[in-house]
């Protein structure tokens, strides 16, 4: 453009030479001019490739294959894969994009959404990534959030595009990064749930540890097949040490692969110690288990973090009650801390009122709790709502059982189910191992009257429930704080105590030498209940030996001994006793006699005891059956067998129908005795097919 030499006006447009890049004709230009290029037609592929070692997971995989079947939507469909830090959210999110790219030809995005700081990505720099990705050069991006976000949408319209968002901190985060296009694809992973994005249609994939088959092929992918089959026990342990989660196991393995004249064994050992398995763990800050808690960790609200904290100083199962005693909330606020740590992805919820860290997210907050000066006041607490909570459910129970002397109570919120003894038996189940990690924290704190108290409470349960192996486990820890406390009485009685756990769980020589022991120790100290309650022991170990007479003589000695100062529910308990082992050695009339008297004695209680008045109704049943009396044993085997069924004790109800059983059997009821002895072949053989009852 211009003049001529002649300086006259030029009437066409002439352009001499090569041109590129943008390029204007015009006749008069007032004003500024700003050139910019037309998008170039670019197909971004920025997923990485998936983990050359990834392990299948069918049930996410399916989930995920749900979720774009069928027709498309007016909107893109969006996927949030929720779980906790490295359980391979990001890897099952790349192979599975991988398998369905042909489904996206206009190209993939990806951003991570977090910073290694824990901070959220801004999302204007996402936008401006993905707007650049897509064919728009820098000088021509928009520099508000509202203008890109405007561009984004208009860009992705008309594209079948696939979208990874890794790590989101935040819905409203994730949100503005959705394409336009219905037919496109959004893949977010975060610890959070991300409920405003599921509000607005998102479906939700929870990602789970990964099991233990899948673990183990997770480590031999690194290691080598042989090696993990020849160190099978060790390789087991390994992945059960690293909780499943992907990220721990691949750190575990290549510190294996890199010592390849190590064994297995030796990454074990290195990894028992649960407060130094962190550390090893993390050997990398990018590919580091503790560095994946901490970032998680740092995002919490103060009062979620005394929770979290407060959780690496409980056992493992949390419950809202337990969590407001110990950071010295309310029931309500203690409930909203849980919820922000199940956002997060620290906590699972296994059903209304129970959640649970992963293992080493455990691991982790007692590590951190540890650092607290608080630590110690914190311990102290759990284990005081453990006492209070074992207490209430040892009253349920068996309210008139003699009670050693407990702490001044403190005002502590319980479940409910602790006070129910239809339900209580069911609670202790589901806390029984934590109560026990609760009574070894006890003695490693130097609290032995803690540990006492706490396996006196748990024997009502176990002896409902007849839980034999746990409750010796129990037990022996109760004798080595009794042994500790100095106290001969209370050995003792755990001493006795063991010594009928091992009669029921067939030890026999074990539980003969614990009552010699006790007789010897009575009879030293000149305890006149203690003896009785060893001649007890050992009547029934006579009993279950077969040695029907001999039960017999140890009871009644126990009982002469008793008649002056026991209790009367000492008293009904031992004329049960004697009443069964003499049924057994075939002296029905002299059974009935003190059953009967038993039953009197229990049902007097000025509380009741639901549970041992039911076993003396049993008895009483059966003497009467012994008898011929078969319409008279009706009535207390039934009202015996409602109560054991109340209280879930599974095989005293078998034990009941079982007599049922005969006694229909006798009056010529085959069809009741059918019913009857299926009922107690399913108590006892649980999901067995029960045999058919011939006919007597």
């Amino acid at each position: 453009m211009g003049r001529r030499e002649d300086d006259r006006p030029e009437t066409g447009n002439t352009i001499a030479g090569a041109v590129g890049g943008p390029t204007v004709q015009a006749g008069h230009i007032h004003g500024d001019v700003y050139l910019t290029s037309a998008p170039t037609a670019i197909v971004p592929r920025q997923l990485h490739p998936p983990p050359p070692h990834f392990v299948d997971r069918p049930r996410e995989q399916t989930e995920l294959d749900e979720t774009v079947s069928g027709s498309s939507s007016t909107a893109p469909r969006v996927v949030v894969l929720r779980g906790v830090g490295g359980v391979g959210k990001t890897a099952l999110a790349l192979w599975w994009l991988a398998t369905i790219s042909a489904r996206y030809p206009d190209g993939q995005l990806f951003a991570e959404l977090t910073q290694p700081t824990g901070e959220p990505v801004p999302v204007e720099d996402v936008l401006g990534g993905f707007l650049r990705a897509l064919g728009i050069p820098a000088e021509s991006i928009p520099s508000s959030l509202a203008d890109r976000a405007s561009l984004y949408r208009s860009l992705t319209a008309g594209r079948r595009l696939a979208v990874l968002l890794d790590d989101a901190t935040s819905a409203a985060q994730a949100r503005v990064l959705v394409p336009a296009a219905p037919e496109s694809l959004v893949v977010v992973t975060s610890r959070r749930q991300l409920i405003a994005l599921v509000a607005t249609g998102a479906v939700t994939v929870k990602v789970e540890p990964l099991d233990q088959d899948r673990s183990l092929r997770l480590l031999a992918a690194y290691v080598g097949a042989d090696r993990v089959a020849a160190e099978r026990p060790n390789a087991a342990l390994l992945t059960r040490m690293c909780g499943g989660l992907p990220i721990a196991l691949c750190v575990a393995a290549a510190l294996i692969a890199a010592r390849p004249r190590r064994s297995l064994a030796w990454m074990v050992d290195r990894l028992r110690d649960k407060q130094r398995r962190l550390e090893v763990l993390s050997s990398e800050e990018d590919f580091s288990v503790r560095a994946t808690f901490d970032l998680a960790y740092q995002g919490l609200p103060t009062r979620t973090a005394a929770a979290y904290r407060a959780i690496g100083l409980s056992p493992g199962l949390v419950v809202p009650e337990l969590l407001a005693w110990t950071t010295d909330t309310t029931a309500d606020d203690a409930a909203d801390a849980i919820d922000d740590l199940v956002d997060a992805g620290l906590v699972d919820a296994l059903d209304e009122g129970w959640y649970r860290p992963h293992d080493l997210v455990h691991v982790h907050a007692k590590a951190i709790a540890a650092t607290r000066d608080d630590a110690a006041t914190v311990q102290r607490r759990v284990v005081d709502w453990y006492i209070a909570a074992t207490r209430a459910v040892s009253s349920a129970l068996m309210p008139n059982r003699p009670q050693p002397r407990w702490p001044e109570a403190v005002a502590v919120a319980l479940p409910d189910a602790v006070h129910d003894h239809t339900r209580a038996v069911e609670w202790v189940e589901r806390v029984r191992n934590d109560i026990v990690v609760v009574m070894r924290t006890c003695l490693d704190q130097g609290w032995p009257a803690s540990v006492y108290l706490l396996g006196h409470a748990m024997q009502p349960a176990f002896a409902v429930s007849k839980q034999f192996a746990a409750a010796i486990e129990v037990c022996t820890i109760t004798k080595s704080a009794a042994e500790t406390l100095g106290d001969a009485s209370l050995a003792a009685k755990t001493r006795r105590r063991l010594a009928r756990l091992y009669t029921e769980t067939g030890r026999y020589d074990s539980a003969e030498e614990e009552i010699k022991t006790s007789l010897l120790d009575a009879e030293t100290r000149g305890d006149q209940r203690a003896l009785a309650s060893a001649h007890k022991s050992l009547g029934l170990l006579h009993h279950v030996r077969g040695a029907h007479q001999a039960a017999t003589t140890e009871f009644t000695t126990a009982l002469e001994t008793l008649r002056d100062f026991a209790s009367p529910r000492t008293t009904g308990v031992l004329l049960t006793d004697l009443g069964a082992s003499e049924i057994a050695a075939g002296a029905p009339a002299a059974a009935l006699s003190h059953l009967t008297e038993a039953n009197t004695v229990l049902d007097g209680l000025a509380e009741p005891d639901p549970y041992n008045s039911a076993r003396a109704r049993r008895e009483l049943g059966r003497a009467r059956l012994a008898l011929g009396d078969h319409a008279g044993a009706m009535e207390p085997l039934t009202t015996a067998l409602a109560v054991f069924t109340q209280y879930q004790a599974r095989q005293d109800a078998a034990a009941t129908h079982e007599a049922l059983a005969q006694a229909a059997s006798a009056r010529g009821e085959a069809a009741a005795r059918q019913q009857h002895a299926n009922l107690a072949f399913a108590l006892r053989h649980p999901g067995q097919a029960p045999p058919v009852v011939g006919e007597a």
